[in-house]
């Protein structure tokens, strides 16, 4: 009787375990966490599950931290959250965990079952896939690195899509310390390090083609499906990277769940605005729109972001989120802070849905960035400081001086030899790219009425010197370290000379552009009286001009030669250098001062503009070159047309392109530069020609090269199907409309090399035609490396295309007896298949062991002897064979190791 009741429980207790394995339960989730302290933080496992699943609800989900310990966490959020209208259930676990040192760890939990019939997860059997999720992060210095706080992943992991329109889901990942994210799709997992089986893509599982695709924006998140083509539930996985200084920190990885189902009406459209950037201080009031195209149904609008969750002077969404008439407009109004001051961007996602199922609807999201940078420091000013030193100073009221937690931490002060005027954008803060270096990484220093900042690193007289400065902001470390660094708009330039007691040359400009008759125009201004010191330098004062044309020796100009007795006394600065070989020769000058017939010093040299054209087909490629001691910021090019010459390009890059030519027309060009020295004492633009130049575009340019395929008779082995020849078949497509320069596509010059690091030779040529293959057998084995150029009408052969390597596929069989008798059958032992082998180690043995044969032969020819000649006894022996390919890296390895016994019949 006992005996029968045990056998009952046990059998009870058996079908409900299998109840449990079947139970239907996981839809989406994730795990996230705060650091409490230097080790300790306080996670939570958000899961998303089949609300009507009773039999598998956990009111308990094991946590594994990562450091051979795990916890029992009961869930957080009671019997868990109903979604209104759904069978979903939201289920918070959280529980905190000291660690025992600083490292690297990995949070994670695994649940036996996921739903049922997710389509494109081990369909239609995906109730029996293992739902595992799992966080990555490092538990830093604290003192010196700061607290290190996972993503807070705002938009829930369930979304709902219909069937032929464009859906968009975003995690609208938030990091509350400022760490930048990027976003990856990667396969769901069913444990640690293993993929759940029979994985696609969701636009993979049903009619796959052009309209059915899916993207990630690795920077927004933003994941688009466009469109659906089957109902069905779909999951997919993010993983959310969180970096701090291009280090990585943190991982989490978010499994959700995409309902897709065949919508009678159409989801509503957002109409705001993608990307904003704004200076600290500044209200954001943007309008929201929604419409719907059914315009009989009612909309409502939510949103979720950073802006919403920082701790002072949080955003605000106009409305009360029910439902209204069409069309809503809403307001989304956020008064900035110096506090919210960020490198990365905040992120706001509106969700729009409609009441196309009664209470609730189909529903898209829209994605706005927002960055808010730090205001640049105002009224940038500058003077030399003895002979060797420059102060520079600014506003002592800075707008963002006072912020909490001691946000602002204080100045930096930037330097660049010669102007660089460019424009401030309000998304690009720093200086990074623009030529200055940090000459003080970290300042308050200030006088109380303004901060400054005396510069005496490497100042060189005659030069001209640039700054900016930055403000800089960032967290604290609990023991008041700044991390996480944000560099503001930058200050205006102020450019200055430790003195301007030299003559300065403005103008160095190609007048008339000839190889015998060539005029250029040099112009130049006097130094600074006042820098000058005219009592202790008196008159007088003669100007000479000199020329050069390497930029080392220079001889003086004839008739370039200007005195005057007085400083204050009128003198010509400029002159017109004739006769000259403007064509293909740059000019470089510079002006030698001389005081009471003392030369005082000299201009720092400039050149002229020189203009270099290379042409080839349908193209004219420029470029110019000039060292001068001003700053070119801008240039037009201009292009002869008739008579005159028009711009056709204005650009800040010193090389262009012209393409709208034709093959042997001649066309002629020069450049404008504008310039600056960004001195109050000099002209504010400096306008400078090249010479004119003239290029005729002619084809000597090869077609783009073709994108190759190789298939040899292992992809056919690989697939049991016996190939009929041994030869390898390389494949393409014609390149005729596949770039600009390919339309005279004549045929294909076809190369080889036996690896990966031998120069391929060439091979053969084929005609072009629409699908293009050629074949090739190898001298030794199959395997090797393919290349292709095209070649035009013309001849003019284009590079290369990418390296095809394809390895050998070893097939080496061996018998398992022979008859070494004489009677002229069966007389060798010799492998049944034998293949793309390049040697062999075979050895055999006899019952006791010892070595009677061996051979290095893939051949073998074993006729039954040892190795000084004598006849072995019929029988069985034992063999090692180890099988030997010539890889595409130019080695030999081992690719097989066979052993068997031999039997010998005599």
């Amino acid at each position: 009787m006992n005996i029968n009741k045990q056998l009952i429980l046990l059998g009870l207790l058996v079908l409900s375990c299998m109840g449990n394995l079947q139970a239907t339960h996981n839809r989406a989730g994730e795990i996230t966490y705060r650091q409490l302290g230097p080790l300790t933080i306080l996670a939570t496992i958000t899961t998303y599950t089949k609300a009507s699943s009773a039999s598998a609800d956990r009111d308990t989900l094991e946590l594994f931290w990562g450091d051979g310990t795990s916890t029992f966490v009961p869930r957080a959020n009671g019997q868990g959250e109903l979604i209104p209208g759904e069978d979903i259930k939201i289920n918070y676990y959280t529980a905190e965990h000291t660690y025992p040192g600083r490292a690297t760890y990995k949070l994670s939990f695994n649940d036996p079952n996921r739903v049922g019939n997710i389509q494109n997860v081990n369909f239609p059997n995906s109730v029996d896939v293992r739902f595992y999720v799992e966080t990555t992060f490092t538990l830093t210095n604290t003192q010196f690195q700061g607290f290190n706080n996972s993503v807070e992943l705002l938009q829930p992991p369930i979304d709902f899509a219909c069937v032929n329109s464009r859906f968009v889901h975003n995690p609208n990942a938030f990091d509350p310390d400022g760490d930048s994210i990027s976003y990856e799709l990667i396969v769901p997992l069913e444990s640690e390090g293993m993929e759940v089986p029979k994985y696609e893509l969701p636009n993979e599982a049903a009619f796959p083609g052009p309209d059915n695709v899916i993207t990630l924006d690795p920077v927004t998140g933003d994941f688009v499906w466009d469109s659906p083509k089957t109902p069905g539930e779909y999951n997919i996985a993010i993983r959310i990277n969180e970096y701090r200084n291009g280090i990585l920190l943190n991982s989490v990885i978010r499994d959700m769940q995409i309902f897709v189902d065949i919508c009678t009406t159409l989801p509503p459209e957002i109409d705001v605005v993608d990307e904003i950037c704004v200076i600290a201080g500044e209200e954001i009031n943007i309008p929201v729109i929604v419409t719907d195209p059914d315009t009989d149904e009612l909309v409502r609008l939510s949103a979720t972001g950073g802006p919403f969750r920082t701790r002072r002077s949080s955003a605000d969404l106009t409305g009360n989120g029910d439902y209204t008439v069409q069309a809503l407009k809403e307001q989304f109004i956020w008064q900035t802070t110096c506090e919210h001051i960020s490198d990365a961007y905040y992120q706001v996602v509106f969700r729009a849905q409609d009441n196309s199922r009664g209470t609730t609807g189909f529903a898209t999201l829209k994605t706005m960035r927002i960055k808010v940078v730090g205001p640049p420091p105002e009224d940038v000013q500058g003077q030399t400081v003895g002979e060797n030193s420059i102060r520079i100073d600014w506003d002592f009221n800075y707008s963002c001086k006072d912020t909490e937690d001691d946000y602002f931490i204080g100045f930096s002060v930037w330097r660049k030899t010669n102007p660089n005027p460019f424009e401030i954008d309000t998304c690009t803060t720093g200086l990074d790219g623009r030529g200055y270096i940090p000459v003080n990484f970290l300042t308050n220093q200030n006088d109380g009425s303004r901060y400054f900042h005396v510069d005496d690193l490497d100042l060189e007289k005659g030069r001209i010197y640039c700054y900016r400065v930055l403000a800089n902001f960032a967290l604290r470390t609990p023991s008041g370290n700044p991390y996480n660094i944000t560099e503001s708009i930058p200050s205006a330039e102020i450019c200055l000379q430790l003195s301007q007691d030299i003559p300065l040359i403005t103008e160095v400009s190609v007048n008339e552009t000839a190889v015998f008759s060539g005029v250029m125009d040099v112009s130049w201004i006097k130094p600074l009286a006042s820098d000058l010191d005219t009592i202790e330098n008196p008159g007088p004062y003669r100007y000479v001009l000199k020329r050069s044309t390497d930029g080392i020796n220079y001889t003086a100009v004839a008739g370039a030669d200007y005195t005057t007795n007085s400083f204050a006394e009128p003198i010509q600065l400029s002159f017109q250098d004739s006769g000259l070989n403007t064509l293909t020769v740059q000019y470089y000058y510079t002006v030698d001062f001389y005081s009471n017939n003392i030369l005082y010093g000299s201009s720092l040299p400039a050149s002229s503009i020189f203009l270099n054209i290379t042409s080839s087909d349908n193209l004219n490629a420029l470029s110019w070159s000039y060292d001068v001691p001003w700053q070119n910021f801008k240039y037009h090019v201009y292009r002869q047309s008739g008579n005159q010459y028009n711009v056709i390009a204005t650009l800040e890059e010193e090389n262009y392109q012209d393409f709208n030519v034709e093959n042997d027309d001649e066309y002629c060009y020069y450049i404008e530069a504008e310039g600056t020295y960004g001195l109050s004492s000099t002209p504010p633009l400096l306008i400078n020609l090249s010479q004119e130049v003239c290029g005729t575009p002619i084809d000597t340019v090869g077609p783009c090269a073709p994108a190759i395929a190789v298939e040899n008779p292992c992809d056919l082995i690989g697939e049991n199907v016996t190939p009929s020849e041994l030869i390898n078949t390389i494949s393409w497509s014609s390149v005729k409309f596949e770039c600009i320069n390919s339309q005279d596509i004549q045929g294909y010059n076809i190369y080889y090399s036996d690896n990966i690091n031998e120069t391929v030779e060439f091979i053969g040529y084929v005609e072009d035609d629409t699908f293009n293959s050629y074949e090739h057998l190898p001298s030794e084995g199959i395997s090797g490396c393919y290349a292709v150029s095209s070649v035009d009408s013309l001849g003019n052969e284009g590079l290369l295309s990418e390296l095809v390597c394809v390895d050998n596929c070893p097939v080496y069989t061996l018998p398992n007896t022979f008859t070494p008798n004489n009677d002229g059958a069966n007389e060798l032992f010799v492998p049944i298949e034998n293949r793309f082998v390049s040697s062999i180690d075979f050895k055999v043995y006899n019952r006791w062991g010892n070595l009677i044969f061996q051979t290095n032969d893939p051949e073998i020819n074993w006729n039954g002897t040892m190795d000084n000649g004598t006849e072995v006894d019929e029988g069985t022996y034992y063999y090692v064979c180890a099988v030997f390919e010539q890889t595409i890296e130019g080695n030999v390895s081992q690719s097989l190791l066979l052993e068997g016994n031999i039997q010998i019949f005599r």
